[in-house]
C-alpha cells in the first residue's frame, strides 16, 4: 500500500466539444503547490496520470501499471500512460518536473531522470537488422491499439530504432531493440532500450484526488479552490466505493489503534447544510439526500448542544468504511484529510 502521496492537480477551466479544456495559472500552480506541504515522495498525481518517481525498467514499469486499477470503478487492468493529446503530454511534463526538476539534473540530455517511460510501444516490424528501419507509425501503438499518427512529439531524428548485441552498454539480452518510448520534460518523445532505468506513468482513471494533510473543512474547500478544484461529490453507492479504495491507496492502511473518531478515518467532501440546518446540498446546490445516503445513525439532523460555542455541524465527512457524518467546520475543531473532485466526473 503506498503510504505517500504528492498530489498535483491539472485543473479543468471550461468545456468544449464534450472534451476538457485545461490550463494552468500563476494562481493555481501556487494553490497546487500548497497541496503537497507536509506529503512524502513518490507519486505525482493528476485527473489524468499518476506518475511513479521510482526508476525501474521498461518490462517492471509495464508490470506496475498493469497491476495499477486505481480509479478504474471496475477492477480493468492498467496500463502505462497514453499520450495522445497535446495537454496530455504537457500534463506529464509537469509531472516529471514535480518528481526530478530538470535544473537539478545533470547537463547530459540522455540523463535517466530526464524521462519516464510511457506506454507507446513498437508492435510490428521488429526484426534485428544492421540498418534501422524507416519509421512508419502503425508499427508502434498506445494500450488501445491506437497508433501515433496525428498526435505525435518525436525528438529530431528520433525514432532512430538502434539495435544493440547481447554485452553492449547493458543489453542482457541476444539483441536489444528501440521499441519502447520514452518522453522528456519538455514533452519530445525518444525511442529506447527496455533495460534503461527511468519513472513510470500510467493512466489514472478515477474521479478523486486526496491530501493527507489534515484541515478544516473550510481550509480544505479553500485548498481545493485555490488549485480550480471543488470539494468532493460522493452520488453512489459506487462512488462510495471508489472513495473507500482512493482513501487506502492515496492516505495509507487504517491503523488498528485509530478509535471511530480519529481523524485520520475521516475525510472531508463538499456538503453543507449551512444555509438550511438539516438540508444537505453539494456545492454546486445539488441535493446529497437524493439517493441512500450511508448515514451514521443519528447524523445529518443533530446538532452542537454538546459542545458549547460551536457554531454547529455543517460539513460532510465521509468514513474510510464508507458512512456519512455531519461535523464541525470551525478553526478550532476538526482537522482531516480531504478529497478534491476531478473535474468533469
Amino acid at each position: 500500500m503506498i503510504k505517500n502521496i504528492l498530489v498535483l492537480l491539472v485543473v479543468a477551466v471550461g468545456f468544449s466539444n464534450g472534451g476538457i479544456q485545461r490550463a494552468v495559472s500563476m494562481k493555481q500552480i501556487k494553490g497546487l503547490k500548497k497541496l503537497l506541504k507536509g506529503l512524502g515522495d513518490g507519486i505525482f498525481v493528476t485527473c489524468n496520470i499518476v506518475l511513479f518517481s521510482e526508476m525501474v525498467n521498461y518490462d517492471e514499469a509495464d508490470l506496475r501499471c498493469r497491476n495499477f486499477d486505481i480509479g478504474s470503478g471496475v477492477g480493468e487492468e492498467g496500463n502505462l500512460v497514453t499520450v495522445n493529446d497535446e495537454e496530455k503530454n504537457k500534463d506529464l511534463g509537469i509531472l516529471l518536473e514535480m518528481a526530478y526538476p530538470e535544473e537539478a539534473q545533470p547537463a547530459n540530455k540522455w540523463t535517466n531522470t530526464k524521462w519516464v517511460w510511457a506506454g507507446l510501444r513498437k508492435v510490428k516490424n521488429n526484426g534485428y537488422t544492421k540498418k534501422a528501419p524507416t519509421y512508419n507509425g502503425a508499427d508502434w501503438n498506445w494500450a488501445d491499439g491506437s497508433n501515433p499518427k496525428e498526435f505525435k512529439k518525436w525528438m529530431k531524428n528520433q525514432p532512430d530504432q538502434n539495435n544493440l548485441k547481447k554485452g553492449k552498454k547493458g543489453c542482457d539480452q541476444p539483441q536489444c531493440l528501440q521499441n519502447q518510448m520514452r518522453i522528456n520534460h519538455h514533452g519530445q518523445w525518444d525511442d529506447t532500450y527496455k533495460f534503461k532505468l527511468h519513472p513510470y506513468a500510467c493512466d489514472y482513471k478515477g474521479k478523486y484526488i486526496l491530501s493527507s494533510e489534515p484541515k478544516t473543512w473550510e481550509s480544505a474547500l479553500a485548498a481545493c479552490s485555490d488549485a480550480g478544484l471543488n470539494l468532493a461529490k460522493v452520488r453512489s453507492g459506487v462512488e462510495v466505493d471508489e472513495m473507500k479504495v482512493a482513501m487506502d491507496y492515496f492516505l495509507g492502511e487504517v491503523s488498528p489503534t485509530w478509535k471511530t473518531w480519529n481523524n485520520n478515518n475521516w475525510v472531508w467532501l463538499g456538503g453543507s447544510d449551512q444555509n438550511e440546518e438539516g438540508l444537505w446540498k453539494w456545492l454546486d446546490g445539488e441535493l446529497v439526500e437524493d439517493w441512500n445516503v450511508p448515514w451514521r445513525p443519528k447524523a445529518g439532523k443533530d446538532d452542537a448542544e454538546y459542545l458549547p460555542g460551536a457554531d454547529g455541524q455543517h460539513a460532510l465527512a465521509i468514513s474510510r468504511w464508507g458512512q456519512f457524518d455531519d461535523s464541525f467546520q470551525d478553526s478550532k475543531q476538526r482537522k482531516r484529510p480531504f478529497a478534491c473532485q476531478c473535474p468533469g466526473s
